[in-house]
């Protein structure tokens, strides 16, 4: 079963509200979008403005079903120039996209284990 089937966005709201607490610092703004699926108008996925990046980064879990995540970096029309502390910023919110991406990991296939 497809764990998209199980997660509305009530629950992803939920999970973003859980990893939030545990205190991961970022500049990015993160947030669950209304998904554009009218087969299913409830389901959602998360979006992520990288500040430093200046681009839009979608999460949402894979097709097929085995509870894993991908995340998709919308193209950017300029180049972006960063300097050593902008870099490193980037990077850190690169790091936390890393790990909210391994916690909606963790809450899918516990969630599909419990199905």
């Amino acid at each position: 079963m497809p764990v998209r089937t199980l997660i509305d966005m009530a629950l992803l709201d939920a999970w973003l509200a859980e990893f939030r607490a545990m205190g991961y610092l970022t500049g990015s703004d993160i947030r669950v979008l209304e998904r554009d699926d009218e087969t299913d108008p409830d389901t959602g996925l998360i979006v992520v403005d990288l500040t430093e990046a200046k681009t839009v980064t979608y999460l949402q879990p894979i097709a097929g079903g085995d509870g894993s995540w991908k995340a998709t970096m919308e193209a950017r029309e300029a180049t972006i120039e960063l300097g050593c502390v902008e870099l490193v910023n980037l990077g850190n919110e690169l790091n936390v996209l890393g790990a909210l991406v391994s916690f909606l990991e963790t809450k899918s296939k516990a969630l599909l284990a419990a199905s």
